[in-house]
């Protein structure tokens, strides 16, 4: 299930039956990622989303360390609002047989972004080497955002922030979708949903 994305002077993302504005971009991230994750970043204080936001070329040179998170030229991006699986976790993906389920989404990930050739734009700079992006993607007239494509496909997950709500509510919209059509990780009984390793004390009602 793919998701239509308008792309619009004012930079509006039209995801599903959601908003998502760069101007309403100050609200928290979601804390920072365990140990078992990506290299922690500093949660940003609030501030304004720049303007006359510029979409750049996906870098030729991205280095991959999570399924969300890549380092160019020494910066490293993550994509706001998208949680990868989380490495160290463990899937079975046939008898007897066993993945990491981050190093599998990651791979994944990789080749999603090759395949749909995404262009992204800075939404934060937490500091001067770590940067909160957003992606959208292209296919023939019609833009996609990358994030609710790769969690519709099944290579992704909705964020969620410290107090429980989603970073982008419409992102969840999403996974389920991706959870009912058991796509991509879905298709995987025994899939460690990372929000419930991430938060395993907080509720994530409706997580599988």
């Amino acid at each position: 299930m793919i998701f239509a994305l308008t792309l619009t002077g004012s930079a509006v993302f039209a995801v599903n039956t959601g908003l998502l504005d760069l101007d309403q971009y100050n609200i928290s991230l979601a804390p920072p990622v365990t140990m078992v994750q990506a290299q922690t970043t500093p949660v940003p204080t609030k501030q304004a989303a720049p303007t006359g936001s510029h979409f750049m070329r996906f870098p030729d040179d991205a280095s991959f360390e999570t399924g969300d998170t890549w380092v160019s030229k020494g910066k490293r991006y993550r994509l706001y609002g998208l949680q990868s699986c989380i490495r160290g976790t463990q899937v079975t993906i046939s008898q007897g047989v066993k993945r990491d389920c981050g190093e599998l989404n990651l791979i994944m990930a990789q080749a999603l972004i090759r395949d749909t050739k995404p262009v992204c734009t800075s939404i934060r700079s937490l500091d001067e080497r770590n940067d909160v992006v957003v992606c959208q993607t292209t296919t023939g007239n019609r833009g996609y955002d990358l994030a609710t494509y790769m969690i519709a496909q099944g290579w992704g997950f909705a964020a969620v922030a410290g107090n429980g709500t989603f970073v982008v509510p419409a992102y969840r919209t999403a996974e389920e979708t991706a959870g009912e059509t058991r796509s991509g990780l879905w298709v995987y009984s025994d899939m460690p949903h990372p929000m419930s390793i991430l938060y395993p004390q907080k509720s994530t009602a409706g997580h599988k």
